[in-house]
């Protein structure tokens, strides 16, 4: 569902969202009561546009390098920038995955502050943003983390290697994540755990297919 578009980028706001979000506030409500379900919608708002910006401090540093973004998708694990292609230069890639955990903690410093000056709320949307900044630079691809690898790793390895090599990362990840959530009961480790799963399958088979296209023109050189 497309909430508002920003510089010509939709920003589509993906339906399990919705549902989750309410349902947490509902539950919320039920269980503590209206004053905390609204504590919890507020903060679930401010942590949404957090996420928000995290994806637009992405396209805004892309179009810096002329790369447009097709669209922003927010999910209930994170959002994801629909880039328009890939980098060609690893320092852009560095820079755009970047971007996200720096608007993090562009973020977490002003709540730090309110934080310290007792303003609500302001403590828990500080320590989020920098749970969220810390989060995305883990070396598992496709998160911020990972694409950094990518990047070094292609300096010395070429891309088409960097990638397999950072999506061999990645799967460890994937699974650490899947164990630790399960063993915790934490549902949200274990839904990022099964995504980084899903979204190594997916590049490794694009990539897979695009080597085997590329294996039958010898002339085409990465």
């Amino acid at each position: 569902m497309r909430i508002f578009t920003y510089r010509n980028i939709p920003i589509i706001l993906h339906p399990s969202f919705i549902i989750l979000a309410v349902g947490f506030v509902v539950v919320s409500g039920i269980l503590h009561g209206p004053a905390i379900a609204a504590i919890s919608g507020l903060l679930g708002a401010l942590l949404f546009g957090s996420v928000l910006l995290h994806e637009l401090g992405h396209a805004l540093v892309a179009k810096h390098y002329n790369i447009d973004t097709h669209s922003i998708v927010l999910l209930p694990i994170g959002g994801m920038a629909m880039i328009s292609k890939e980098p060609d230069e690893p320092r852009a890639e560095i820079y755009i995955a970047l971007a996200g955990p720096a608007v993090n903690v562009v973020i977490f410093l002003p709540c730090a502050v309110a934080a310290y000056l007792g303003i609500p709320l302001a403590y828990e949307l500080a320590v989020l943003n920098l749970a969220m900044g810390i989060f995305n630079l883990l070396p598992a691809f496709p998160m911020d983390g990972g694409r950094v690898l990518r990047a070094c790793l292609s300096l010395k390895y070429g891309r088409v290697e960097a990638t397999y090599r950072s999506l061999k990362v990645s799967t460890v990840f994937a699974w650490i994540f899947i164990v630790l959530g399960l063993f915790w009961g934490l549902i949200g480790v274990t839904l990022v755990g099964i995504f980084l799963i899903y979204m190594t399958s997916q590049h490794r088979q694009q990539l897979d297919d695009m080597t085997s296209h590329n294996s039958h023109r010898p002339n085409r050189r990465e």
